[in-house]
């Protein structure tokens, strides 16, 4: 909630639209008498799309639209006063971190008007960088009113979906089909007066019951065991019992309270929800989640000239999730029994929480005269949101092994891992073939799995730990946040008016371990109106803003919390020697089966030293990392982000209520908060060859920031990594050549081994004056596709010596002027040089024509064309790339070029996902007055959008997560198709008196039975190294919780009883 946003006065009437002479503001207003009467969804959000300035936030969720450029997860939604935003991500009422929106806080059913601002922010809007959308509710009055409604969508009226796993599409990758969805909702509400004495003339009351119930048909993937156990075809259950109520309590006609509650409770059943290709139903689960908000709020008039308000919000917000079996997750990634990726077992990654915002605000506004008429306003607002967030992985817990398979160091002691055996740990494990994976040419320990999908030799597999838990798993944050704002409307005469308003912000966000404070952000807002003739009927208009974006509590929970994690272990799945399938070397092992030859993934994990390779003879080479995040710091001086808007418009008003305006748009971002590594690709690998990671730091990344040590790194050719059997003390049995001696040298320096490693093309500059090579070394770089682009090493920056004569590395050095110790670059201290991040940038420019007509002559259109531009390289809050909600600590500038350029045009500028060059909305209401039909409203709709930009993403060796790297710069293979949709609504009264009705409604979605494709797969892998088949074929999510088709038709009846 931001700070003096409750004191808006709001005058609903869908009968004129007229030219508001006193604002430069551009908003959108959608009052229920239009909105009944036109075709468009249930669910409030629907209404947002309205606006010129709203456009599909993708992976967002229809929930959460891109207004003005931003992501879809930094708009700021009001409904009553109640901020219904998620404290954690932004986005609209519930919103999980695996599964994105889920609801929206608030039923349409109590929905009296939406207004969606888009630009022009007056100085008591903030806390948001997208737009502001207030929803105006319903109340009571001195006449009893009520309805009685049902709305019947079922799958019968509807055709069938298009999905990328349709036959013509030729997609390896099995994700389900999405079937259709039957949805059937009813309403009962009644608002009036409180019939006692002379309550009826103060006390007023509003309440509504809103239940609604949505079945989503699915197919599971054809070939999987959820297909078979299913037969082809489940329902997903969703039902929600949302419900309102508000008391207003009128005292006199200058002072009053008011109080209102709502809430949207839901559950589902036991169901997949996460995927639709599995082996059986270990990934079922059922959700339970909503929201809860309660507003109390007062209104007072002191004089003629003197307003003010105050109020006092809360509001919860939880998501639980329970899954039906207590299974460790293996996500099969072989290829090797099923073509493509497959959930082989178990749920995975659970992530349930809870959370409840408090809210006080206040506003008060005084009017007079002084060269002219000034209306002087101030306000403050304080919000408090608390989130407590639990993770953890199904499959219990187990204790993580000292030693591993050969009896030695699992890297546990290397580098900066700490000691963590025996602590007790969750697992979810992908399994691979040992191809995908490095320093694994020499595991002999890795068994055999037969080729049964494509009929080949088997295959060396290997399963590894991408992520465990071992802290415990809750972590606990909260924020506090201040705003206040003033603001001068200062009105010369009848023709001009000029806002001048400066808003001031201040936030604190509390982790478990530590709390950063952000203050002192100074926003100011500069509108000016120029009404020509002083006649309300024409207005010129400009505006200059500053919005500065609140961060959610997720950076809190991921960046100021502790979190202590096992990341890549190796572990060898269940085998045996004998009954191994043709091909597999003798004495090999291979993996367990079941007595059909299937893989046996029950039994395939077993957490003990035995299975455990990292470091082992016969292993995997790597060493386990261990994640331990205290908090990150913070760069001095580091200030909150925010984006300057410029607007210039004109709107004009000709008869019959006719409105026409045109007006220009450009939002440019300027300062961004994002978490920092300040090392490459390559040296992430060369540190975590020695048990090293990334350390985080959060700042305002841009091209002259220096908070970082700038590597030296030296790149040198390919090396030879023939395996050898290897007798360095610290690196035993089979080994790459090149490895073998490199640990020879580093483990006994010697001017002999310095040059056996320079033999090898290893360069000079990175061995010290005590023949001591640097540990920190990546042979043989690669891309995805598996192409060696050569060799890279990392002497220190600041010495030519940095071992004792022992060969022990010399301590880390605080700054560049410390003597006597190391810096080899990524170290947190500024070194002179400009890090090498590019700036972040964002730059939306639109002009928007639109052309409204209220209600007269039984006619009503609101109608709107945008023409706009989205340019960067950053896209806010949200990073579709990669479907990445984490505000302020994406993975964009976590890491940088290096000298292999192996991040692409990751920071290169383009057009951004949400790009789309030309939007088009058309909803007209006509009434008919004459005939047998009189009263009958027809309503149509009419959208148009042109296409999505298309982009080559890949994943880089560090992450190895699909998504991460735009290859070959934003939008290189061209746009999606353009939609184009057009609706329809007829409703037909039924009169048994003036005041009592029942109408009849037919809502038709589609007409045309257009089946687009709005995303293709733009990943040109799975993850790293492992290629992705449906490159450029048609898209789903894992779980079918995205939906890239234009939706089919469909339509929906309605029939309501109004009194």
């Amino acid at each position: 909630m931001e700070a003096g946003q409750i004191s808006e006065t709001v005058e609903v009437s869908a009968a004129s639209v007229t030219v508001d002479t006193s604002t430069s503001a551009v908003t959108t207003a959608i009052a229920d008498t239009m909105f009944q009467n036109i075709p468009v969804q249930r669910g409030v959000a629907n209404l947002f799309y309205l606006s010129p300035g709203a456009v599909d936030g993708i992976q967002t969720g229809g929930n959460n639209p891109s207004i003005s450029g931003s992501s879809g997860l930094e708009n700021s939604y009001v409904a009553d006063g109640v901020s219904i935003n998620d404290p954690a991500f932004g986005g609209l009422g519930v919103w999980a971190r695996s599964y994105g929106a889920l609801g929206s806080g608030i039923n349409q059913s109590f929905v009296k008007e939406v207004q969606v601002k888009t630009g022009g922010f007056e100085p008591q809007y903030g806390h948001a960088s997208g737009g502001i959308v207030q929803i105006v509710t319903k109340s009571g009055g001195t006449a009893t009113h009520g309805e009685i409604a049902g709305y019947f969508h079922p799958l019968a009226m509807q055709t069938t979906p298009l999905n990328a796993d349709d036959p013509q599409f030729g997609t390896v990758n099995k994700f389900g089909r999405y079937l259709g969805t039957a949805s059937y909702e009813g309403n009962a509400e009644m608002g009036g007066y409180v019939p006692l004495g002379a309550l009826r003339r103060h006390l007023f009351y509003f309440g509504n019951f809103n239940p609604s119930f949505n079945n989503q048909y699915a197919a599971p993937a054809i070939g999987s065991g959820l297909f078979t156990l299913y037969n082809g075809e489940l329902q997903r259950k969703k039902t929600s019992y949302d419900y309102a109520g508000k008391l207003t309590f009128k005292l006199n006609d200058r002072h009053t309270m008011e109080s209102s509650v709502f809430g949207d409770p839901s559950h589902t059943n036991n169901v997949p929800w996460a995927t639709l290709n599995a082996t059986d139903k270990t990934v079922n689960s059922k959700w339970d989640y909503g929201t809860r908000n309660w507003a109390l709020r007062y209104d007072g008039t002191l004089s003629s000239t003197w307003l003010i308000d105050g109020a006092f919000t809360w509001s919860w917000n939880h998501f639980t999730e329970t899954p039906l079996a207590d299974v460790t997750q293996i996500v099969d990634e072989s290829g090797l029994f099923q073509a493509g990726t497959f959930n082989a077992q178990g749920f995975g990654f659970l992530e349930p929480y809870d959370s409840n915002t408090r809210s006080i605000a206040f506003d008060t506004s005084k009017t007079y005269h002084f060269i002219g008429q000034h209306t002087f306003s101030i306000g403050y607002n304080w919000q408090f949101p608390v989130y407590n967030d639990i993770t953890s992985f199904s499959g219990g817990k187990f204790a993580i092994p000292a030693t591993n398979a050969s009896g030695g160091d699992p890297g546990y002691g290397t580098a900066t891992n700490p000691t963590v055996a025996g602590k007790m740990t969750d697992a979810s494990l992908v399994l691979e073939p040992i191809t995908s994976v490095t320093n694994s040419s020499g595991c002999t320990l890795c068994p055999y799995m037969a080729h049964q999908a494509g009929g080949g030799s088997p295959v060396q597999v290997v399963l590894v730990q991408s992520r465990g838990r071992f802290d415990g798993g809750v972590t606990k944050s909260s924020g506090k946040y201040h705003a206040g704002y003033v603001n001068d409307s200062w009105a010369l005469g009848k023709r001009v008016t000029v806002n001048l308003g400066l808003r001031w912000e201040q936030q604190r966000l509390v982790g478990n371990q530590t709390n950063k404070v952000f203050n002192d952000m100074w926003s100011p807002r500069l509108g000016f109106v120029l009404d020509p003739k002083g006649d309300r009927k024409t207005k010129f208009y400009a505006n200059y803003g500053r919005y500065a974006f609140v961060l959610p509590l997720d950076a809190a929970i991921r960046a100021l919390s502790a979190e202590d994690d096992v990341l890549g272990a190796y572990w060898a799945p269940a085998s045996t020697t004998t009954g191994c399938p043709a091909g597999t070397p003798s004495g090999a092992p291979c993996i367990a089966t079941n007595s059909d030859g299937t893989p046996n993934y029950t039994a395939m994990f077993s957490p003990d030293s035995a299975h455990l390779l990292n470091k082992a003879a016969g292993g995997i080479g790597n060493a386990v990392t261990v994640g331990l995040s205290g908090g990150e710091p913070f760069q001095p001086g580091i200030r909150m982000e925010y984006t300057d808007e410029y607007v210039a418009g004109f709107e004009h008003q000709f008869g019959n209520g006719i409105v026409v305006g045109a007006r220009y748009i450009d939002r440019r971002l300027k300062r961004v908060i994002e978490d920092e590594g300040g090392i490459s690709v390559e040296q992430f690998n060369a540190l975590a060859n020695n048990g090293g990671g990334l350390n985080y730091f959060i700042g305002n990344p841009n091209s002259r920031s220096d908070i970082f040590v700038n590597p030296n790194e030296q790149k040198f050719a390919a090396v030879d990594e023939t395996q050898v059997n290897c007798t360095a003390p610290t690196l035993t049995g089979p080994a790459g050549r090149f490895d073998c001696t490199l640990a020879n040298a580093i483990d006994n320096p010697s001017a002999s081994n310095a040059s056996a490693l320079m033999a090898l093309g290893f360069p000079a500059a990175c061995i010290d004056t005590h023949n001591s090579p640097t540990p920190y070394v990546a042979p043989n770089v690669a891309n995805t596709f598996g192409t060696v682009l050569g060799s890279s090493c990392f002497p220190a920056v600041n010495t030519s010596t940095w071992t004792d004569s022992s060969g022990a590395l010399l301590p880390t050095c605080a700054t560049v002027k410390d003597t006597g110790c190391t810096l080899f670059g990524g170290e947190f201290t500024p070194d002179g040089k400009p890090d090498t991040y590019k700036d972040p940038r964002r730059v939306y420019q639109a002009v928007e024509i639109e052309f409204n007509k209220g209600l007269s002559h039984n006619f009503a259109l609101v109608a709107n064309w945008r023409i706009a531009r989205l340019n960067g390289n950053y896209e806010g809050a949200f990073r579709n790339d990669n479907n990445q909600a984490d505000p302020g600590i994406s993975s964009l500038f976590d890491l940088t070029e290096g000298g292999f350029g192996l991040l692409g045009q990751q920071q290169g500028i383009g057009p951004l996902n949400t790009d789309r060059r030309h939007v088009v909305n058309v909803y007209p209401i006509y009434e008919l007055d004459h005939s047998r039909l009189k009263g009958m409203v027809l309503g149509g709709g009419l959208r148009i959008q042109t296409g999505l930009p298309l982009t080559t993403l890949v994943a880089q060796q560090a992450y190895q997560n699909a998504g991460e790297v735009p290859l070959f710069g934003r939008g290189d293979l061209g746009r999606a198709a353009t939609t184009f949709g057009l609706d329809a609504h007829v409703e037909y009264p039924w009169k048994f008196s003036e005041k009592v009705n029942l109408r009849f409604g037919f809502d038709a979605f589609n007409i045309a039975n257009r089946k687009t494709k709005t995303l293709i797969d733009q990943n040109a892998d799975q993850g790293f190294g492992v290629a992705n088949q449906d490159f450029k074929l048609p898209f789903a999510t894992t779980g079918m919780n995205g939906y890239f088709f234009q939706q089919p038709f469909s339509a929906r009846a309605s029939v309501r009883l109004v009194f």
